[in-house]
């Protein structure tokens, strides 16, 4: 019988070439911590500095921190690209960023009292380093492949030794109830950056009497974390059933390239501050799925008072108390009911704007600052 040619492919495993400049950092030898009195340097290990990352802009903005309260804090790439490009993309997500960034030329000779891993694979580059290691788990990274060997891989992370810093509480229980001879994990406050995402009062009349309702959706198209095909499914199923009831949902995505094409709405691209300030106060409502630890943008919609849809298949819970957002199930039934809802009750609406702003004056910067130096003050 003859072969047909198809263009099927099969789901890409990886390739080990993709590690190539590190492949010696990949081994089993035990990691020894070398401890100190005092800490002086503290050193991120990255995959580079891209922007538009969450991430990434989380680090820069700890790094920031630590720098004002005295520690010299480095950016390291581990990945080919230049201190200009580094440079720039660090402004680009976090302005008035403090600390250096260093080139993977320097992987070898840097000297650090602390290191801290930032992605799976950093953990094994740092691991057999001098110095303190630490790692900075912002997700719980098996879960960003299919089950096979970088799965495998990335859960081994937890268990080499390292001592683990968890944004928020979701990674922490995940590592302890997935994985083996866990070491020492501490947990530190997720927060909201209320400076950049001011408050900004809504006429709640306009929920009661449009037809008409403004959606702000932050969703990645590459990263499944942010459940990028059932948002756009769910919307559209959501569209039809309002349209019946005389509503009329007009979507907003951002987060994803511009080039890419979805089914409903209109796709605004990847936004900066001021871009994001705007939409959302021009929208009614905010969605941004957190199918695996959070995400920054929910706490930065609702710091400007945009009322947050949340869905319960999601880590929210982790994260938020049920009175400071609008929870529901992840469907089109539930959530059409949501927004044909809010128009009888508005009273219900200004108490989960109020509630949410109240929460979030307890999880700001300097509540993550305070936990992470207790951290290295107690190693």
């Amino acid at each position: 019988m003859e072969n047909k040619k198809t263009e099927l492919k099969d789901v890409s495993q990886g390739d080990i070439h993709d590690y190539d400049t590190i492949l010696q950092y990949f081994n089993n030898k035990p990691v020894v911590q070398e401890k100190k009195d005092v800490y002086n340097s503290i050193t991120f290990v990255t995959t580079g500095i891209i922007q538009y990352d969450g991430g990434q802009t989380t680090m820069l903005h700890l790094g920031t921190l630590l720098s004002r309260e005295g520690y010299k804090v480095y950016y390291l790439s581990y990945v080919p690209q230049s201190k200009k490009d580094m440079e720039a993309n660090a402004r680009s997500n976090y302005e008035n960023y403090q600390g250096t960034c260093l080139t993977m030329d320097k992987l070898d000779s840097h000297k650090s009292d602390i290191w801290l891993a930032t992605l799976w694979e950093s953990a094994y580059v740092i691991k057999n380093k001098s110095g303190y290691k630490m790692y900075f788990v912002q997700d719980f990274e098996p879960y960003f492949y299919p089950f096979g060997d970088r799965y495998q891989l990335a859960k081994k992370s937890y268990e080499l030794g390292l001592h683990m810093i968890s944004l928020g509480p979701w990674c922490a229980d995940m590592i302890e109830k997935n994985c083996d001879n866990v070491g020492e994990i501490d947990k530190i406050t997720f927060p909201v950056d209320l400076e950049h995402y001011p408050y900004k009062h809504r006429s709640l009349k306009r929920y009661a009497n449009s037809n008409t309702y403004e959606l702000a959706v932050y969703t990645k198209w590459d990263s499944s974390r942010r459940a990028p095909i059932n948002i756009q499914l769910t919307l559209m199923n959501t569209q039809e059933l309002l349209k019946k009831d005389g509503i009329k949902l007009n979507i907003h995505y951002f987060g994803s390239d511009k080039d890419k094409k979805f089914i409903n709405g209109d796709n605004l691209g990847k936004l900066n501050k001021q871009q994001m300030r705007d939409l959302y106060d021009r929208c009614d409502f905010g969605i941004a799925p957190s199918m695996t630890n959070f995400s920054l943008v929910p706490f930065e919609m609702m710091s400007t008072g945009l009322p947050f849809i949340d869905f319960k298949e999601g880590t929210g819970k982790y994260f938020m108390p049920k009175n400071t957002c609008l929870n529901v199930n992840f469907d089109e039934y539930n959530l059409s009911n949501l927004f044909i809802g809010v128009k009888d009750d508005v009273d219900y609406l200004k108490s989960t704007i109020d509630n949410a702003q109240k929460y979030l004056q307890t999880i700001q910067w300097d509540h993550t600052l305070r936990d992470f130096v207790k951290i290295i003050e107690n190693i």
